[in-house]
């Protein structure tokens, strides 16, 4: 089913590129390869002022015999530019969604704060979220630049805990919570075809 999902944005995504007459891009943020999460990403231009794009993130590393950190998301968004597409300032508004497997280790500084008994379970589910985001594009060349971007919105996690070291206990069901959380922390990369700033 995930695999399908991605495979079907990624598709629509190169299909809605493949428009000659559009500027159309593709991204990946660097802060995300950083965190061991390969993504790609793709925008076309709907006018002077707007883009739709899409990004795919991806971590499917489980660290040493049970830590893992493994998680996907997509988060397309829509961005309105106030000089110009791909020039200077722009806002976002996007929606996310995706899995993750988290669990066998502590959180650095935080501890066992955030999830309680974190090193000792795995927690497994899924979220929803949709939220704003707020960057600006630095011109490097006629078809690079490099976008800092923050977001911030509200999500829907659904989510079960099991033991590192056993089986899902029988019964066990998904909690749900509502977080305010950052949807978007961005240091990405931009590769922009049929350029015409």
């Amino acid at each position: 089913m995930r695999k399908k999902i991605i495979l079907t944005v990624l598709a629509t995504a190169f299909a809605a590129l493949g428009a000659s007459a559009q500027q159309w891009a593709v991204k990946t943020n660097l802060l995300y390869w950083a965190a061991t999460t390969p993504n790609i990403g793709a925008e076309v231009a709907l006018s002077d002022h707007s883009t739709l794009g899409a990004t795919v993130n991806w971590n499917p590393w489980t660290i040493g015999s049970d830590n893992k950190i493994q998680h996907w998301f997509i988060r397309p968004e829509y961005r309105y530019w106030f000089s110009g597409k791909y020039t200077r300032f722009f806002l976002g508004a996007h929606l996310m969604g995706g899995g993750f497997e988290v669990g066998g280790f502590k959180l650095p500084l935080l501890g066992d704060r955030l999830l309680t008994g974190l090193p000792y379970n795995y927690y497994k589910g899924s979220f929803f979220a949709g939220g704003v985001s707020l960057g600006y594009a630095f011109y490097l060349s006629p078809r690079l630049n490099l976008e800092l971007s923050a977001g911030l919105g509200l999500a829907r996690i659904s989510y079960h805990t099991e033991p590192v070291n056993g089986p899902r206990p029988a019964g066990t069901t998904n909690r749900v919570r509502y977080l305010p959380v950052p949807t978007e922390v961005g240091v990405t990369l931009v590769y922009l075809f049929n350029a015409k700033k």
